[in-house]
């Protein structure tokens, strides 16, 4: 079946756990992936939210309890439009199905235990599953580093690109090198007015100034996941109040860089502190190639003794073995 209009579909019945699946590529790794939650938990309800400019959106198998949705919009890595597709994602799915919880897992991600169970466990937590803490930072002018966590320049200042730069224009060769040696320095220089950053995974170069920001000593930044889960309550407060439409941390935060990792958090963590379980999905990261290492069967007991419901990154190659394993282990247990 075709991606629908979330509004053309009647409201299905309340449903316990919405999962919200942000994906791009893979779809038939995707509708596995829905496959499996679904066995895992029979009475979910999965929107899958797809970015559909290289690939073909998964299918929902005729299964009521599936939604796909093209959102249309570029959610390039650490962009603003990844927070905008999974705000959008909760809107509909609490719309279509009033759930009790919300998770957001990527495509890339795969059920590591029974999901119903983990359910019961968030639920009874009655606050936020994710992890995240506070960051400070104060630059310095000259030829050293402020104090702090230099990632809150990712937040404190207003980011732009230049015409070259979204073009995606590189001056290559010793040329090259030197502007770019003399950018780093110019910016380390003026880090207290301006500064410079390039999003390798996303959209490249871009250039900063320091502005006003909405946080304080009382209601400080926060870094860290967007994978995560969320009761009602505080899914409302997040849709209605914190990050409605036109509110001032939505508008803040649309000129920020890597939003996704601090949009959702912030005012989570300003309403309470996350629950103590362990992470919605487990990660290892590769530092040389800076992104998720690929999970194999090798790593099964790892995951299953994380007490994580998700494992990422998977692959549908090498990664085949182990999501077959998990779903025999699950089979097992229902």
């Amino acid at each position: 079946m075709a991606p629908d209009d979330p509004v053309a579909t009647p409201a299905r019945p309340p449903v316990r756990a919405a999962y919200v699946v942000l994906s791009h590529a893979d779809p038939a790794q995707v509708e596995r992936l829905v496959r499996a939650i679904l066995a895992s938990s029979p009475g979910a309800f999965v929107l899958v939210a797809h970015d559909a400019r290289r690939t073909r959106p998964p299918s929902d198998g005729g299964d009521p309890r599936v939604r796909v949705v093209e959102h249309g919009l570029a959610t390039d890595w650490g962009s603003w439009e990844l927070v905008e597709a999974t705000l959008r994602s909760f809107a509909i799915v609490r719309d279509l199905v009033d759930p009790a919880l919300v998770a957001l897992v990527s495509g890339q991600d795969y059920p590591v235990r029974r999901l119903d169970e983990w359910e019961e466990e968030v639920l009874a937590a009655e606050t936020w599953v994710g992890q995240a803490h506070a960051i400070r930072y104060r630059p310095r002018w000259g030829r050293r580093r402020g104090e702090g966590d230099d990632e809150l320049t990712r937040y404190a200042y207003r980011w732009f690109q230049t015409p070259p730069a979204r073009r995606r224009v590189r001056v290559g060769g010793r040329l090259g090198a030197g502007l770019r040696r003399v950018r780093g320095a110019v910016a380390l220089r003026l880090e207290p007015l301006a500064s410079v950053r390039v999003v390798t995974r996303g959209r490249g170069v871009f250039w900063g100034i320091r502005r006003r920001t909405p946080f304080s000593a009382e209601h400080p930044c926060h870094l860290g996941s967007q994978w995560l889960a969320l009761p009602r309550p505080l899914l409302d407060a997040l849709l209605d109040e914190d990050l409605a439409t036109g509110s001032r941390l939505r508008r803040f935060y649309r000129r920020t860089i890597i939003p996704d990792e601090s949009a959702l958090v912030t005012p989570l963590s300003w309403r309470s502190e996350p629950a103590a379980l362990p992470p919605v999905t487990h990660v290892t990261w590769d530092v040389a190639l800076d992104q998720p290492t690929v999970v194999r069967l090798d790593d099964l007991e790892e995951l299953v003794a994380s007490g994580s419901a998700f494992c990422r990154k998977v692959d549908p190659a090498a990664s085949a073995e182990l999501m077959d394993e998990l779903d025999r282990r699950i089979r097992a247990t229902t």
